[in-house]
């Protein structure tokens, strides 16, 4: 039995379509908990912005508002993630690069290999955070693909 050309190359296009909407929906869902990770682990100290007023800021895991009001706002603990960003692309513009680099700091802080060297004068160093290796990968990934770098553009390029 002969297929026609045009039968061929449409049910070609039909799987191929099937399999980029799969894939897209499980980069949803990667990036909703890598988003979750970051949100429960780096926010409470890298705010966007002093008392936690941005965009990355003000909702929480859950999609509920956070308010604060002025007599509550926290002092900053930690530069905000856009600059930390900013300071790591100029070095590790790769993708996996960065994503090694920014796993490997957050395991184990060092303030000699420190990129904000002003942020540790600043704020000191980091404690390590007992997260596992899977988990930072997916929270710097997150940071590398999603946040905007200190100049307010997403992904890796700046």
């Amino acid at each position: 039995m002969k297929m026609p050309l045009k039968t061929i190359m449409t049910l070609a296009a039909l799987s191929l379509s099937t399999q980029l909407v799969a894939s897209e929906q499980s980069g949803t869902e990667t990036n909703s908990e890598a988003k979750a990770l970051y949100e429960n682990n780096c926010l409470a100290c890298h705010q966007p912005h002093k008392g936690g007023k941005g965009k990355h800021s003000e909702k929480n895991a859950g999609g509920d508002k956070q308010v604060q009001s002025a007599g509550t706002r926290s002092k900053r603990l930690a530069p905000p993630m856009a600059m930390v960003k900013k300071h790591y692309l100029k070095t590790y513009p790769d993708r996996e690069q960065f994503i090694e680099k920014v796993s490997a700091w957050v395991k184990a802080p060092d303030a000699n290999a420190a990129m904000l060297h002003h942020a540790v004068e600043k704020f000191g160093v980091m404690p390590p955070l007992p997260i596992a290796e899977s988990s930072r990968q997916q929270i710097a990934g997150y940071i590398y693909d999603v946040l905007p770098s200190g100049h307010g553009k997403k992904g890796g390029k700046h």
